[in-house]
């Protein structure tokens, strides 16, 4: 039988609280919502949470025009997780552009990606990879223990 809404809520809850995820709430201008879905559907991208992740790690403080004009009016709300070097990594961005509230730079970030347009703006959605360096070395053992767990099952299998 399936689970209740409320054991699956409970859980999901739980596995946040396990790996240190916060929910985080940006007031914005109204309208950023609209571009953050907008540059979503540009790049393909579902989740909010994994749009704004991607925005704030490709994000450089130098590469960010000055802040745009603040609007009066109705505003809207982003709500997304992240976990703690993730805020890390927003608080330090903040700092840099001279910021004093993460949701100036979540704004920011959202309003430049969308100026830009589709093409130039995918920079800004790359999921960045990491190169690993096998050294010789390492190779060199690794390639020995295969060997030797090789051995051993050829092994295992001559005296069946």
């Amino acid at each position: 039988m399936a689970a209740e809404q409320k054991e699956r809520t409970a859980k999901l809850a739980e596995k946040r609280q396990e790996l240190g995820e916060q929910e985080l709430r940006h007031t914005a201008p109204y309208g950023t919502r609209l571009m953050l879905d907008e540059l979503m559907l540009w790049h393909e991208i579902e989740e909010v949470g994994e749009a704004v992740q991607l925005l704030v790690l490709n994000a450089r403080a130098g590469d960010l025009p000055p802040v745009p004009p603040k609007v009066k009016g109705p505003s809207d709300i982003i709500r997304h997780y992240f976990r703690k070097g993730m805020r890390d990594r927003l608080a330090a961005l903040t700092a840099e552009l001279g910021e004093t509230k993460d949701r100036a730079t979540i704004w920011r970030l959202i309003a430049h990606a969308h100026s830009l347009g589709a093409e130039k703006s995918a920079q800004y959605f790359k999921i960045p990879r990491h190169d690993y360096e096998i050294s010789t070395n390492v190779a060199r053992k690794l390639r020995q223990a295969g060997f030797a767990e090789s051995l051993q099952m050829n092994a295992d299998d001559g005296d069946e």
